[in-house]
């Protein structure tokens, strides 16, 4: 038996019930036979004392409990009894443990359903490449526990559906990890969730290429010049296809959705290397006003500027889908440009999936510690740096409908960033999460050798 970190323990663990974590601490985390078996040490808020839960896969490969300790006057005790059992585990011969309420088999999500020629690009680099080994194995883990109430999952996690997916496989991570608990009884929307007895309904839609030949997705910009204009008009209208069409399914009449909450989560994946330079465009479309910055006096200095309409290539959109019809039935947008498979690398490398002689260094901007600031600041960071930190929340930000029915609690969602309308001033306003991340890449570096080892 040997104590690991929470990050680690957290990526094989998804079974944990959010009303546990305000009953009780967990202070220490253990694995044993080569994460055969997992637990964790709890300290009771009410008696004071500690417990333990140990976790062992269930016929559905899922880490659930299995063996649960209580009433230990110290650590000391509580870990001597905890490795005694630990041991017969390790010992006993058995990899699965039935505990009889497995009715499908395990998701084996890289198990290929179709021939290679079929499989999304991005799904055969994820599943041969030496460099996605720690985005591998944290992505299998987390699938076992996931319900695919569709049917089809893995089918489209393979081949087109390969950005939807793993922008919904990211929102459960998140929702989960931030204390989220589940309700799986319905179809639509993606998910249903309470945060301590607060119900939320959450639909996942991505902006996706254009299928259009008439109307093709221009190139990547070359310049800040053309990555302007393209934020200016193309994207909100990208943005607004992808939103409008959830506004088309009603789901706030489904009788399970109504009087709660509706939430969209959007993510660009329409261009290689937009969702770094794309974000702004979207802060701009929904609230129909535009940050710009002039000179006065030699002083920089910024003001809004309201936008009526979005025009490209002759097709024009009004702004502010806020005051869409209908919109009021939405009580916010949740929006994130990092449900990548690189940010999946990352955080399975800092949960020890990955291979130690892979390196991953990530450059990038964040936002200025100077509130003030009208640039972001840059910055590099190797991964395995022990003062590295990353989490399931970062650069999330959820703007918030002033026009909402239902709206938001901030205290709900308390991980993330925040903007909405101050009804006072009409001003755009938030919660800026210190030094979040606004864009970044990352660097990961195979030694040549297992590059050999491949071919």
């Amino acid at each position: 038996m040997r104590e690991i970190s929470q990050k680690q323990f957290n990526a094989y663990c998804y079974a944990r019930q959010p009303l546990l974590r305000v009953m009780s601490n967990e202070i220490k985390w253990y694995e044993a036979g080569n994460r055969k078996v997992l637990a964790t040490l709890i300290l009771d808020k009410a008696d004071q004392d500690y417990n333990f839960v140990i976790l062992v896969r269930d016929a559905r490969r899922l880490f659930r409990a299995w063996n649960v300790s209580c009433s230990h006057p110290t650590i000391e005790d509580a870990e001597k009894e905890l490795a005694e059992k630990i041991d017969v585990l390790v010992n006993d011969g058995q990899d699965v443990y039935v505990q009889g309420d497995e009715v499908k088999p395990p998701h084996d999500i890289l198990s290929p359903v179709v021939d290679e020629a079929n499989q999304h690009e991005y799904f055969r680099v994820l599943a041969n490449e030496k460099r996605m080994e720690a985005a591998r194995n944290l992505i299998v883990e987390a699938v076992y526990s996931y319900i695919d109430v569709d049917g089809n999952y893995i089918k489209e996690f393979q081949t087109h559906g390969f950005d939807a997916r793993l922008w919904e496989l990211f929102l459960y991570i998140f929702l989960y990890d931030a204390g989220f608990e589940f309700n799986q009884d319905y179809h639509a929307p993606d998910y249903m969730v309470s945060y301590y007895g607060n119900p939320f309904c959450i639909e996942a839609v991505t902006v996706n290429p254009s299928q259009n030949p008439d109307r093709p997705d221009p190139e990547p910009p070359q310049s800040d010049e053309e990555m302007q204009r393209l934020c200016d008009d193309y994207m909100p209208i990208k943005f607004g296809s992808s939103l409008f069409s959830k506004l088309q399914k009603r789901y706030w009449e489904k009788p399970h959705v109504q009087g709660k909450p509706l939430i969209i989560a959007i993510h660009d994946y329409h261009m290689p290397g937009s969702m770094s330079w794309s974000r702004n465009a979207l802060v701009e479309y929904l609230y129909g006003t535009r940050a710009r910055v002039r000179e006065v006096d030699g002083q920089k200095t910024t003001y809004e500027e309201v936008i009526s309409e979005h025009t490209w290539q002759g097709k024009t959109i009004p702004s502010n889908f806020f005051n869409t019809e209908n919109a009021e039935n939405i009580s916010a947008i949740l929006f994130t440009n990092t449900a990548t498979i690189t940010k999946f690398n990352r955080m399975g490398k800092l949960a020890g999936l990955g291979g130690e002689n892979i390196k991953m260094i990530r450059m990038g901007v964040r936002l200025h510690p100077d509130p003030n600031s009208l640039e972001p600041l840059r910055f590099a960071a190797d991964v395995d740096d022990p003062d590295y930190e990353e989490d399931w929340s970062e650069s999330i930000i959820m703007y918030h409908n002033p026009n909402a029915l239902i709206p938001v609690d901030l205290d709900c969602f308390n991980t993330i960033n925040h903007m909405w309308v101050d009804p006072d001033t009409g001003e755009l306003v938030g919660i800026q999460r210190e030094g979040d991340i606004l864009s970044s890449l990352t660097n990961v570096i195979v030694p040549v050798q297992d590059l050999q080892d491949e071919v």
